[in-house]
């Protein structure tokens, strides 16, 4: 077979899958390229063009839907190539945050189960309602970050096809080890507050007596509870508040001090699972299962914590601002 008859009904074939308005300027183009390429191998063969060269040309040139795609304009880009890790984190870890919340819960008897009769106080019985329930159900975190994503795709899109005009940004010098000194007495404000609220949980009833009998009995923490996990949040706690005090008057974060948060942050999660996992928290059964939850948040958001510090203190260097 000519061997230009087979360019001929490539280009063909490609231009196929192109709109009307570009395939007299894409076949014209493709057509001059192929036939240099087949030129040139050709010429280092050694002999004439035919049609195996061709062939092999043709072959290693990609499919005609492939080299279509090419010549393709850009059109609306819902997810950007640079994008796409961070989409796919957001979108699989929200997945695994919620199932590694409801999971525990349902096999613990926190989240009670109803309606499922048949092997509902056995593991695999639990196991399948909430695979029925929060298990699926979880898909709808990827449905709304796509949701969001079409969105923002959208207004960026309209965006960008108005005409702007590029302007160098210039470098700045930021330190990221830097902290707020204003913001980080706020928290530690915040956080004796909180410490003091849940310090006087158990005399709920007599530093608030104006507080309806119901509410009061909510509240009431387990005796087992308050004498034997609850005192060591205390020096948890009081670690915590040296490690920031001192990280106030430094002015930043050194590598002991985030290393020291990560430890911290570690017995956090441990101390919080102990209390979630070895007994009640509270007398009342609805009060005991939101605290359960509850705690079961903050243990995740610890262990996140735990991460984001070590890694901090490792893969940024402390010794100088970077330049962004």
């Amino acid at each position: 077979m000519d061997p230009n008859a087979i360019i001929d009904s490539y280009v063909a074939d490609v231009v196929r899958y192109l709109p009307r308005r570009q395939r007299a300027d894409v076949a014209l183009e493709l057509r001059s390229l192929l036939d240099d390429e087949l030129g040139g191998r050709a010429a280092d063969a050694g002999r004439p063009a035919d049609s195996a060269l061709a062939m092999e040309l043709l072959t290693t040139f990609g499919t005609p839907q492939e080299v279509a795609d090419r010549y393709r304009p850009a059109g609306f880009t819902i997810i950007r190539p640079s994008d796409a890790p961070r989409f796919t984190w957001i979108t699989l870890g929200g997945v695994a945050l919620i199932w590694a919340i409801t999971l525990p819960a349902v096999m613990l008897g926190v989240i009670p189960v109803i309606g499922w009769d048949y092997g509902a106080d056995a593991w695999w019985g639990r196991l399948t309602v909430w695979w029925l329930g929060p298990g699926i159900g979880a898909l709808w975190w990827p449905g709304v970050v796509i949701t969001y994503t079409l969105i923002g795709a959208l207004v960026t899109h309209r965006r960008e096809s108005e005409p702007q005009a590029w302007t160098p940004t210039p470098p700045r010098m930021i330190d990221r080890d830097l902290i707020s000194r204003p913001g980080t007495v706020v928290g530690i404000a915040a956080g004796a507050l909180g410490a003091t609220l849940v310090i006087a949980l158990p005399w709920l009833a007599s530093w608030a007596p104006w507080l309806p009998e119901p509410a009061i009995e909510a509240l009431a923490l387990d005796p087992e509870f308050l004498q034997w996990r609850a005192p060591w949040v205390l020096l948890l706690w009081a670690a915590e508040l040296v490690l920031y005090v001192l990280v106030l008057f430094a002015g930043r974060w050194s590598v002991p001090a985030l290393r020291a948060r990560s430890v911290l942050s570690l017995a956090a999660v441990g101390l919080l699972l102990w209390w979630s996992l070895a007994g009640l928290v509270f007398v009342s059964p609805t009060a005991d299962s939101t605290a359960r939850i509850l705690l079961g948040l903050l243990a995740i958001y610890a262990a996140v914590d735990a991460v984001i510090a070590f890694r901090r203190s490792t893969t940024t260097s402390r010794t100088k601002p970077s330049l962004v």
